[in-house]
């Protein structure tokens, strides 16, 4: 039996592999870098037994208790393979240990003899960091019960929820804690139309009503989870036929997509599977799944709602989840992690049942009823069929054995209806992935800092302590800033940034884009080669309309997916540019064992500038591209782009002709939007361009601001090295300053220890 050891860093993202008491070998598939866990732990037994050629293994793990639920889901299925693995696990500190960890160190920060670190941009970096949204988007097909879940979330009834698909605007909301909700609305060109400051259902459903407005912005109390643990927001998106907006369904994909790390709430029908709307979601949601390991298909939570509508003899909830799991399947969706429920019973018990006891109220006796019905009905003990992790499960068994020692009726229902269940998975998901990452990001903010803090403070004692030097150290001083103000220099390093270009490969990535959709088209138009009733042709035309939208939103999001790489990469390779400026700054520089390097004592500055600018531009820009078509007034049946612009549309069907050529159709139809597709992409690829030269400018701005600091930087040192009368006092107050940032470095180091 192999002895394999593994000591996993969620917060570092490190791995460290032993075989048998060594490393493995430089070509191992072991050697994983900075890879998720989640991302190659379902490859482990294959690589172990590949790799050592056994089918028998002792795994000892050293990491936390969630990333340990993981190797042994791992463990398990590698039985079904013939292999054997024991576990044995040695914890590590949780998230919880960290965030408070995390606290302490910023308020001795705060309090410490740095001024640098107690600036506004610094500060709102580690708030942005510490408070960093998580998006739970929520999508559904008609009737699925979408608003009624999200009520059920919320336990209050604040979405609009009817027996079809109503939604038509995208509402996001954020949890604050705060008991009463209040909302903004904008409209599609993002302006504020109104603001609400108490929320009602009425009101909501006024604003979901009301054509004007595309967004609205919601904050109030998500219970489920508090504000101080992760600044959750709940995202409700139009179903993929009702959206007034072209946006709206791009954002659906957009989320939906494998560059999304969002959690996505997919909320299907019990009783009416294989509806037509979410085909093409169904193909995205499976391409996301298909990279990134377990991590992509934890984030997709299938949500089998009105499991409970089924009459008895009819059908069963493991049958149904049984039918489920073949329907996803069938769409390129393994191992979907299901959670079956009944949201409306949920939020009777968290609504009219927390409100009242009346039985004379017949909302009240049917809400009692459906207690009752959960109770006594083993079967619909929802909690028991949902994929759960050992240490969710307890905590959901514990909640249960102590509301039955209470005789809590209601708790023991909610818990079976299948929402308590959604609600741990959505805060494990969190604490798992978002957590960790949110605590690297907090680490970041500092690391940086108060690295160039202590390279400044260690080049201040080298001066002071090498007084015979000073005037070789003023000399060097000087030079530098006469290359910082020298109008070559600055010349040079702008004709290198304007030489940055990765036009070509934005042209080869655009270019596989539409291809792909191409190939999508060409696909439809093969399969069509008969002749039709004019029926048939309307009913296929309205086939196409739907694939031609969604293939729009598709494109539109791969194309803009391939804009935000293009900036950061542009970005990424100006501060790589700015980075060597100031190391060329040291050239021809020599002052022996002093210290005086412009890139380390810099290097804070750099990072938290640079990144935030990123950052906030990849955010807050919004591409417009593939619109102009809708724009089209000319009516004809075979324009489907133009028929949603007037009531009667479908009506120019019904022409003279008997029978219309099927494949013939297909190609009238298809070739404005194919030609369109290019239009998209050249559109893309100009905006594209745009932004680099937008970027550049950006930058521009910021090294000079970069190099303002530096020279207020060298003035310091400067007076560092004149004032000869206090060179005593200066180095006894860096000693201790340097001691403090010695001891503040250590303790921050440690948070991402395990």
């Amino acid at each position: 039996m192999r002895e394999i050891f593994i000591k996993y860093n969620p917060y570092k993202l490190e791995t460290e592999v032993l075989i048998d008491g060594k490393s493995p070998r430089a070509t191992s598939k072991l050697n994983k870098g900075e890879e998720r866990l989640q991302e190659w732990i379902e490859d482990l037994p294959d690589i172990l037994q590949t790799e050592l050629n056994t089918n028998s293994f002792k795994l000892k793990f050293q990491g936390t208790v969630l990333d340990f639920e993981d190797v042994a889901e791992m463990a398990e299925a590698a039985k079904k393979q013939g292999i054997n693995i024991e576990l044995d696990h040695i914890p590590a500190k949780e998230v919880k240990d960290k965030e408070q960890a995390i606290a302490e160190i910023f308020e001795e920060i705060q309090k410490g003899p740095y001024d640098e670190l107690r600036q506004p941009d610094v500060i709102k970096a580690f708030n942005n960091a510490k408070g960093s949204d998580f998006e739970v988007n929520v999508v559904a097909t008609m009737s699925a019960g979408k608003s009624t879940l999200i009520n059920s979330l919320l336990q209050q009834k604040l979405m609009p929820a009817k027996q079809e698909a109503c939604t038509a605007t995208i509402t996001e909301i954020k949890d604050n804690d705060k008991n009463v909700f209040t909302a903004k609305a904008y409209d599609k060109n993002g302006v504020l139309i109104q603001t609400h400051p108490e929320l009602t259902y009425d009101i909501m459903k006024s604003l979901n009503d009301n054509k004007e407005v595309s967004r609205i912005r919601v904050e109030g109390n998500i219970p489920f989870v508090t504000a101080e643990d992760v600044s959750l927001i709940l995202v409700d998106t139009p179903g993929p036929n009702n959206s007034r907006d072209p946006e709206h369904k791009a954002a659906t994909y957009r989320m939906l997509s494998e560059s999304s790390k969002t959690v996505v709430l997919y909320i299907m029908n019990a009783t009416q599977l294989a509806v037509n709307d979410d085909y093409n979601l169904l193909t995205t949601v499976a391409e996301s799944m298909s990279v990134g390991g377990k991590q992509s298909r934890d984030r997709f939570i299938f949500v089998v709602n009105k499991l409970d509508d089924f009459r008895k003899g009819e059908d069963s909830v493991d049958a149904a989840i049984s039918k489920v799991r073949d329907y996803l399947k069938d769409n390129g969706i393994e191992n979907a992690n299901i959670f079956p429920a009944s949201a409306l019973t949920a939020l009777d018990i968290r609504t009219i049942l927390a409100e009242s006891e009346d039985d004379d109220d017949d909302d009240v006796y049917a809400a009692k009823g459906k207690v009752r019905k959960f109770n006594k009905n083993e079967e619909l003990h929802f909690e028991k069929y949902a994929p759960l992790t050992p240490s969710v499960r307890g905590t959901i068994e514990a909640m249960l054995s102590k509301a039955k020692e209470e005789d809590d009726v209601k708790t023991q229902a909610l818990i079976h209806s299948g929402i308590i269940p959604i609600e741990q998975a959505i805060k494990m998901y969190v604490r798992k992935y978002a957590k960790t990452a949110k605590i690297k990001n907090i680490v970041d903010t500092f690391a940086k800092r108060l690295e160039s803090a202590g390279s400044f403070e260690k080049t201040k004692q080298n001066i002071a302590e090498n007084q015979e030097k000073h005037n070789e150290i003023l000399a060097n001083i000087d030079m530098i800033k006469r290359k910082l103000n020298s109008g070559n220099e600055a010349k040079k390093f702008k004709d290198v940034i304007s030489k940055i270009n990765y036009d070509s490969e934005a042209e080869k990535i655009a270019d596989n884009i539409i291809r792909k959709a191409q190939d999508r088209i060409t696909s439809e138009k093969e399969s069509i080669n008969k002749k039709l009733s004019k029926r048939e042709a309307n009913e296929m035309l309205s086939s196409f309309s739907k694939i031609t939208e969604n293939l729009q939103a598709e494109v539109q999001v791969s194309l803009q997916d391939l804009l935000t790489k293009n900036m950061i990469k542009n970005a990424g390779e100006l501060l790589e540019q700015y980075k060597i400026k100031l190391s060329e700054l040291m050239q021809d520089i020599d002052i022996g064992d002093i210290a005086l390097n412009p890139f380390e004592i810099m290097q804070g500055e750099i990072k938290t500038n640079a990144d935030s600018l990123i950052n906030s531009m990849v955010k807050t820009e919004r591409v417009q591209i593939g619109k102009e078509w809708v724009e089209n007034t000319s009516k004809r049946w075979w324009k489907p782009w133009t028929w949603f612009q007037e009531k009667g549309h479908y009506e120019a069907v019904y022409g003279d002709k008997e029978y219309v050529e099927g494949d013939a159709l297909a190609v009238k139809f298809f070739s404005p939007f194919e030609k369109n597709l290019y239009s998209n992409r050249d559109s893309a690829l100009k905006y594209a361009k745009q932004q680099t030269e937008a970027i550049k400018s950006e930058f521009a701005k910021k090294f000079d601001e970069l190099d303002s600091i530096l020279k207020i930087k060298l003035k310091e040192l400067e007076d560092y090295a004149t004032d000869k009368e206090n060179a005593e006092k200066l180095i006894k107050e860096s000693q201790d300053r340097l001691k403090w940032l010695e001891n503040i470095q250590s303790k921050v180091n440690s948070i991402l220890d395990i």
